[in-house]
């Protein structure tokens, strides 16, 4: 069940990213969805394991489309050493790697709007109990600010999807759970935004 609503999620956000491209291309002119540019960072996510409050490292690399379309992939790593229920002998860790999709409303704004989905395949390791495969999804929505055109900084919040858990100790729900994040975005975007007849300058 959690495995279709995690499909149905994706599908979701694809329909929004498509008609947000087909809204743009009507309202504010023709926009080419060519390749337009190169980012990479870091991500840094504060959220919840079982009943313990946790920091998660994350790294990202991903192509611009049409000055607004991410497709990047990444992974994120557990930063923290967990005792999973404060029992000694269960020493607990979590990582993932992810394929993502993100989109952003008029990036040429100093500050503007975005909305993130990624999911991929990760691993659980649960001392005395082994290791498991896991299924991990994260929709995600907030802002993102153009400190400099090379350095963007996102600020979002979402939830994260975790299904597929086999471990005797631990369930989906309790690896599943809310989390904010902060994007630290290093690369180049080129071209200019197009509006009707009008041309804008990069200001990214």
């Amino acid at each position: 069940m959690r495995t279709k609503f995690s499909l149905l999620t994706i599908a979701l956000f694809l329909s929004i990213f498509s008609a947000q491209a087909q809204h743009e291309e009507t309202v504010l002119g023709s926009r080419s969805l060519g390749f337009s540019g190169i980012w990479g960072g870091s991500r840094h996510q504060l959220t919840r394991f079982g009943n313990t409050n946790n920091y998660v490292h994350g790294w990202q690399f991903g192509l611009e489309f049409g000055k607004a379309l991410l497709v990047n992939f990444g992974g994120y790593n557990l930063h923290d050493d967990i005792l999973w229920n404060n029992q000694p002998s269960q020493r607990f860790d979590m990582n993932w790697r992810s394929f993502g999709l993100g989109y952003g409303f008029q990036n040429f704004r100093a500050v503007h709007p975005m909305i993130n989905v990624d999911a991929g395949r990760g691993k659980v390791k649960l001392a005395g109990e082994g290791e498991d495969r896991v299924f991990v999804i994260q929709p995600s929505a907030g802002v993102e600010i153009n400190v400099f055109r090379w350095f963007h900084v996102g600020i979002e919040g979402g939830y994260r999807f975790v299904t597929d858990s086999d471990l005797a100790s631990i369930s989906d729900e309790q690896l599943s759970g809310a989390y904010g994040q902060v994007s630290l975005k290093f690369g180049f975007s080129w071209g200019r935004y197009r509006q009707g007849n009008h041309h804008h300058r990069d200001d990214d």
